[in-house]
This record gives C-alpha cells, sequence and structure tokens, in this order.
C-alpha cells in the first residue's frame, strides 16, 4: 500500500495520459489545471522551496476568472503549511477536512447477480430499468462527495478503466447508491456513497476489493460517520484533505462543451429511439441499413479520392470539414451534436464550443465510417448524417442540413446515389 500510495503521490500535478472528454488542461510550474467549462480543478506537484505561493495562487485565479469557472483546490495534510493560508487571503473558502484512507483487495471471487434482483446491494447494469432512479437518488445526495455522481458519468471511461456503480435495491426500487472510478493512477477511487449505514458500506466497499473485478485497491474520501464505516470495513486512513473553493464573478457555463454518453443515461435510449425511427438494420450485407427520411440524400464513399482528374487529399478530413460546417449552420446555438458509433462510446459535443483554441477537441472519430456505422445526430434527429461502412455511403437528412452541405459533397464525392424528396 505505500507502494501504491507513492504512486499515486507521484501522479498529483502531472499532465494525465488521458483525461475526460471535453476538458482542458493547462500545466503551469507545478499546477495543472483542468478547465470543464463549467468550473475547473487545480492539482500540485510537491511545491519546491522557495516558490512564491500567492504569485502561483494569483496566476491560477486568473486562468479561472477568465472562463468564468468556479475553482476547487485540494490540500493534502502533508502539503506545504504556507499553502491553505494563501488560499484562503487570495479569497479561497476552505472546507471541512476530510480523512484520506485506503483498503487493499480482498481474496476471493465475486459472486454472480441474478438478473432483474428485487432486494440487496447490486450493480445498477442488472437493473437498467432504474438508471433514472439511480441519477435522482445520487445527485440529490448532499454529500459532500469526492467526485459527484454527475460528474463521473460526465467524465465517462478512461482507458484504463471504468465507472462501477452499486445500488441497494428495496422490493425493485433504489433507495441508495455508491460510485466508483478507475483511470490511470494506482486506486479505484470511491466517488461517494449516499448512505454511510453500517451494512451498505461494507457491502458496496468488499464488492469492489474483490480481486477477480479489477485488482486494484480502494481510496476514499470521509468524514464523520462515514469515515468511522469505512475505517470498520477495513480501510485505513493515510492522511487528511481539506477542499478550497473559489468563485470569479460572472456567469460559468451551464454544460460542459463535450462529454461522454454513459450507456444507461444517453448512448443506449438514443439508439433504442433511433432503431425505431430509422427502421436500423445492421449487418454487413444489408442495403440500405435505415429507412432513410425525407428529404435526405445518399453519397458514394467508394469513389471519393477520384471524383476528380487528381485524387482528393485527406478526404475523409475535407468530408469532416464540410459536414461540421453544415452543423453550424443547421443547429441552434447552445444545441448539442451526438456522435454515435455502433456497440462503442458515443459523446455530445456542442459544435461551436470545441475545436477552436482554448476549447476542448471534437470528440469521436469524425464522419467517414472507418469499420462502423458513424452518426452525427441531433437529439430530436431530425437532422444528422448516417456513415455506412460495407456500403460505403453517406447519408444525409434534415432540409437545413442538406442545404448547407449538398453542394460541397457533391463536388467532393459526385452525384448522390439516392434521394428521398
Amino acid at each position: 500500500m505505500d507502494e501504491r500510495w507513492a504512486m499515486y503521490e507521484a501522479l498529483r500535478g502531472r499532465v494525465p495520459e488521458w483525461h475526460p472528454v471535453g476538458v482542458v488542461i493547462e500545466a503551469d510550474g507545478p499546477v495543472v489545471r483542468r478547465h470543464y467549462g463549467t468550473h475547473g480543478t487545480a492539482g500540485h506537484t510537491p511545491l519546491a522551496p522557495g516558490t512564491d505561493i500567492a504569485a502561483l495562487v494569483r496566476r491560477q485565479q486568473d486562468a479561472f476568472a477568465e472562463r468564468c469557472e468556479p475553482v476547487e483546490w485540494k490540500v493534502y495534510g502533508h502539503d506545504s503549511p504556507e499553502l491553505g493560508p494563501a488560499l484562503t487571503t487570495a479569497g479561497f473558502t476552505p472546507g471541512p477536512q476530510r480523512s484520506v484512507l485506503v483498503a487493499a483487495p480482498l481474496p476471493g471471487e465475486r459472486a454472480a447477480d441474478t438478473v432483474e434482483p428485487r432486494e440487496g446491494v447490486h450493480d445498477l447494469y442488472r437493473v437498467p430499468g432504474q438508471a433514472e432512479r439511480t441519477w435522482e437518488v445520487a445527485v440529490a445526495s448532499p454529500g459532500p462527495h469526492a467526485m459527484p455522481y454527475a460528474d463521473m458519468i460526465a467524465d465517462g471511461s478512461s482507458d484504463e478503466g471504468d465507472v462501477l456503480i452499486e445500488v441497494l435495491l428495496d422490493d425493485g426500487v433504489v433507495v441508495a447508491v455508491a460510485w466508483a472510478c478507475v483511470d490511470e493512477g494506482p486506486f479505484l477511487v470511491v466517488g461517494g456513497l449516499t448512505d454511510d449505514d453500517e451494512d451498505f458500506v461494507k457491502a458496496c466497499t468488499d464488492r469492489w476489493r474483490v480481486q477477480s473485478l479489477l485488482g486494484q485497491p480502494l481510496l476514499a474520501e470521509a468524514a464523520d460517520t462515514l469515515r468511522e464505516r469505512l475505517l470498520e470495513a477495513g480501510f485505513t486512513e493515510v492522511t487528511t484533505v481539506r477542499t478550497y473553493r473559489w468563485r470569479p464573478s460572472g456567469t460559468p457555463e451551464s454544460t460542459r462543451p463535450a462529454q461522454f454518453l454513459d450507456w444507461l443515461h444517453d448512448d443506449g435510449p438514443l439508439w433504442d429511439r433511433f432503431d425505431a425511427d430509422f427502421d436500423f438494420k445492421p449487418s454487413t450485407t444489408y442495403r440500405p441499413a435505415i429507412a432513410e427520411p425525407a428529404p435526405s440524400a445518399v453519397w458514394p464513399l467508394h469513389a471519393h479520392p477520384h471524383v476528380h482528374e487528381q485524387p482528393v487529399p485527406d478526404p475523409g478530413g475535407r468530408l469532416e470539414e464540410i459536414v461540421q460546417r453544415g452543423l453550424l449552420t443547421a443547429t441552434e446555438p447552445g444545441e448539442f451534436v451526438y456522435w454515435l458509433d455502433w456497440n462503442h462510446d458515443g459523446y455530445r459535443y456542442d459544435p461551436r464550443r470545441v475545436g477552436v483554441p482554448g476549447r476542448p477537441p471534437r470528440p469521436g472519430k469524425g464522419t467517414y465510417p472507418d469499420g462502423d456505422y458513424y452518426l452525427h445526430v441531433t437529439d430530436d434527429l431530425r437532422l444528422g448524417t448516417f456513415g455506412h461502412p460495407w456500403e460505403q455511403t453517406l447519408t444525409v437528412w434534415g432540409p437545413r442540413l442538406l442545404a448547407a452541405v449538398e453542394e460541397e459533397l457533391t463536388e467532393l464525392l459526385g452525384e448522390p446515389i439516392r434521394r428521398r424528396n
């Protein structure tokens, strides 16, 4: 555990190899800022002797004020004793002190959950019909939580792990929620629990600690009764932490510029609606794969490099540029576009707040269907694009989007092979 904690400490304040979708990460000396649009966080490596901490804090405030982002800065018990007072002097408000606790993995195999259980603690993915109820219970929980439930869902899966959600059922209805996530760090991080009941805390943490699941020790932050419950469940305190908060003048953005789509809350329901409305028939041989709406047009992709006498440089990139300009024209300000990849992670993004300087990159793999069905759609499905990887076609529908892209797509790809007016 000492080795794991040392690894965790070494990652503090480092620019990660992976970070959540829709986040801008900036390094400023020993500090790394994460800009979410709606808020921000600051973390730091150990501060070298002689560091002008007051100046360092002011620079971070200026950066977050420029984006109108409220900021959180965690200070651990073993950090520089000058940091907390410097933050308070700069206008940060200190929160209550919390314990940082760790727990080693447990031997054994995790018991299999029954399908559609009615009682006890289970994986949420066994009861997908309770996803909205789980959201309501978790988001309504006052905390404080190390990671709010909505933030964990928005962050989504990392390259190294996933989100884990346990629910307590009473007659088939969720009455308590616990959530955790793992990223490139050495711990499975406990995001929060909505109930500090002894049996619930132990049941959830024991399930996460079983080696057959992920084999990683747990890291948690807690105070008061929850701290005692975690100690009773086998956790050990390693240090303390206090969160300092500061809010600049102005109004932060109400939504992140881009976000991962969780299968239970977003991706699955949107695919269900698309399947029903477009009669989607995924197949390597079935043509066409959707009931093309009116108005729509279908362009061939297989000939796109040779439409002209000379091959088109980077046809996939050119295709993406045309579609993105069209989406900017056809969508309303503040409206999200959903990028879907059949049976893979999807994302939503605001086309006006991604892919420009100071903003996060556009998520997803673009428009050209490189091995799978790729879609750009609005939430109401009134307009969008559908790339068929085996027919090698691009379908575009919606009068405003068609009007915006038709001339350029025809110049790049040739005349449409099908139309519906």
